[in-house]
């Protein structure tokens, strides 16, 4: 049970692969009893056949998020008695608050002692965002361009959890996991060849993210395909490798997920993002920077062991230091961003 003395935090995001149980699991280890009404797009079924046809109706009628409006009222609903237990929030955290319509926010907020959102995708990706950042007591950024661009947001990366134990590498191999993109095919394709040719051991997972034969433009046979894998099985599978790898996203400049995983769970990254040796965890024996087409120096890298880094940055980057951070709890070391 919990105890009076626990915070209670409303969470707010998508749960993409499952993603937002983790997040709800970390933040119930540092304290915090969580309020989850975080939406579930992809694996969401409607009750009946009626609900669903109402729905088409409405986006024939010009409403595109209607499918989205349907879950949100629906998740209502379903929490009804949990938030009439807390009637008021002392923390809504939301991580992509774009995803939410704005009527929805500002009911979230009239409950909450505080409301913040860390957009941890690129602001010009998702224009909704841009309008929201008023409604919220603080709005973070992951990417040193947008924060330059606008003086209201707050500089913030992305963390590991740091609720699992420590991390034990049963695999040599090099992990990678992304969704189907063109702007990193060829790059990806260059890389697998090369491994396959060196013989290093490969776990790369790439998801056809709605798009159909992707095998055709992958012509090596070292790379799996599916619909996607849980986030507990992508944690897993990056705690249990010795390197992790990160083909970056060419419409941003933050760092991804897959940086902060290497960082706490303590493993060697080939990235081709060039950003990350401005941040203060670079280290070259443990980041390589792939400029996506020359592999001189890749295969000492790879020999090469991990080496430890200052615990003071390793905890920096915690979910724990995170979460303190945004929530402005004390006892916190803030998390700044490079100059684009």
């Amino acid at each position: 049970m919990n105890t009076p003395t626990q915070p209670t935090l409303f969470l707010g995001m998508i749960n993409d692969a499952g993603i937002a149980e983790i997040v709800a699991q970390c933040l119930a280890y540092h304290g915090f009893t969580v309020i989850d009404h975080s939406l579930d797009t992809l694996t969401f079924r409607y009750p009946n056949l009626l609900a669903r046809l109402r729905v088409q109706a409405q986006k024939l009628l010009g409403n595109p998020h209607a499918k989205r409006d349907y879950i949100i009222a629906q998740k209502q609903h379903q929490i009804a008695a949990l938030l009439a237990q807390h009637p008021r929030y002392d923390h809504a955290l939301f991580i992509r608050s774009d995803i939410y319509p704005e009527h929805f926010l500002r009911q979230v907020k009239q409950k909450s002692r505080q409301m913040v959102n860390y957009q941890w995708d690129g602001m010009a990706r998702f224009a909704a965002a841009q309008s929201q950042i008023a409604l919220f007591d603080r709005f973070y950024a992951f990417d040193p361009n947008d924060i330059a661009q606008n003086p209201k947001l707050l500089p913030a990366t992305s963390f590991y959890f740091d609720h699992l134990p420590p991390a034990q590498t049963t695999h040599p191999s090099i992990y990678f996991l992304g969704a189907h993109r063109s702007d990193r095919i060829a790059p990806i394709v260059q890389f697998c060849q090369h491994a396959q040719q060196v013989g290093w051991p490969l776990n790369f997972q790439i998801a056809r993210d709605g798009a159909q034969n992707i095998e055709q433009h992958y012509p090596v046979n070292n790379i799996q395909f599916h619909n996607g894998i849980s986030y507990q099985q992508n944690l897993d599978y990056a705690r249990s490798s010795r390197i992790l790898a990160d083909f970056v996203i060419s419409t941003h400049k933050g760092l991804s997920l897959r940086t902060f995983e290497a960082i706490g769970y303590r493993k060697k990254l080939i990235t081709t993002n060039a950003e990350v040796k401005k941040y203060d965890f670079y280290h070259p024996s443990n980041i390589f920077i792939w400029d996506g087409e020359t592999l001189d120096g890749l295969d000492e890298f790879i020999a090469s062991p991990y080496q430890e880094i200052d615990p003071a940055i390793h905890e920096k980057y915690s979910f724990g230091n995170w979460i303190r951070y945004v929530l402005n709890i004390r006892s916190h070391q803030p998390i700044t961003l490079p100059q684009p």
